[in-house]
């Protein structure tokens, strides 16, 4: 096995937040085997806070990070590098320096987080997608076998890298609430939202043990404000996931403390029984304060769902959930692990 060391460089334009990010990843996921820099050919200055905390909340180092040119990487005594990787649009565009080395480059685009509008919340929701997004491409190019593959193969799995696409099946997770109103529409629909944004083969379903029938306005709205469509949202029985057409289901939540107490149906998961796990939120219908109160509390629940459905979502990528969901004592683990989710 070869010792070499691989140098990275990961650019972006303005080098405070994408490539950044991309930086302490590949630092702290290469186990030494690989040194990450990242530059930008018309830096900043200065890191985003909101990438600092990304990072953080990943438990990645960030000390040290700093927005800068890439000329610094263009110098005689600049390090050899063999990959360089623009990880948004516009420096993909833009003429590069000539980089010591002649190193591999691909393009890995991601959207800018930073161009994000919305509440601080949803702010470092965006990066924690984007984040999750790199953490995973990253996670790819580790993989690949280096010495084994020829220049033209590793360069055509770096251009993949950029463009994966998966071609697993799709995972269905069940949110269930006793109304199927409120809280499990907005767990059904920022699941899918955020599965969506990331290319991720999970979707979403929502329904209750004594559905009311109607959605609650308030929950459309604070789904809608974030851009997502909620036309196609309704309030239903959990009976039709019991039916024998019934999608099978990989995940069942429960949101709220009464339907976590009542005897649930058999649900069908395929070659094994869905894993199920209680993550209670207080019922925003309830809130005090008249329609305004009411509106701000329906905010907040979307909001520390949106984060529980990012971290769901990374548990259901990794290599654990797919290796782990038919063998008793690997299902112990992923049990814990989303019962951990649910305390976050």
């Amino acid at each position: 096995m070869s010792n070499k060391v691989y140098n990275v460089l990961f650019i972006c334009t303005g080098n405070s937040a994408r490539s950044i990010m991309a930086e302490a990843l590949m630092n702290h996921l290469g186990g030494g085997r690989f040194r990450a820099w990242s530059a930008g050919s018309q830096p900043k200055g200065e890191v985003n806070p909101f990438a600092r905390q990304t990072l953080q909340t990943l438990h990645v180092p960030s000390d040290g990070l700093r927005s800068k040119s890439w000329d610094e990487f263009a110098q005689p005594e600049s390090p050899t590098l063999d990959f360089v990787i623009t990880v948004c649009d516009n420096a993909a565009g833009e003429v590069c320096p000539v980089w010591p080395g002649q190193p591999m480059t691909a393009h890995w685009g991601a959207p800018d987080p930073a161009a994000h509008e919305g509440s601080d919340e949803d702010k470092a929701m965006a990066f924690m997608a984007v984040a999750i997004t790199l953490k995973r491409r990253i996670e790819l190019m580790l993989a690949l076998p280096m010495n084994a593959l020829a220049p033209l193969a590793l360069q055509n799995q770096m251009n993949r890298i950029g463009h994966h696409q998966t071609n697993e099946p799709t995972l269905n997770v069940l949110i269930l609430c006793t109304h199927n109103s409120a809280r499990s529409v907005l767990a059904e629909g920022m699941l899918n939202h955020w599965a969506e944004r990331l290319g991720r083969p999970v979707r979403a379903h929502s329904a209750g043990s004594a559905p009311g029938g109607r959605i609650n306005p308030f929950a459309l709205e604070a789904l809608s404000g974030v851009g997502i469509a909620t036309a196609g949202f309704r309030s239903k029985s959990w009976d039709e996931f019991t039916a024998a057409d019934a999608p099978p289901l990989s995940v069942v939540i429960t949101v709220c403390d009464s339907a976590a107490a009542e005897a649930c149906p058999v649900f069908f998961g395929g070659a094994t029984q869905p894993i199920k796990t209680h993550w209670g939120y207080p019922d925003p219908s309830n809130a005090d304060g008249g329609d305004e109160g009411k509106r701000r509390a329906f905010e907040l629940t979307r909001q520390a769902i949106g984060y529980r459905m990012l971290q769901l979502l990374e548990l259901l990528r990794s290599p654990a959930w797919a290796s782990g969901a038919a063998d008793p004592a690997a299902r112990d683990k992923l049990q814990r692990a989303l019962d951990l989710i649910g305390r976050s």
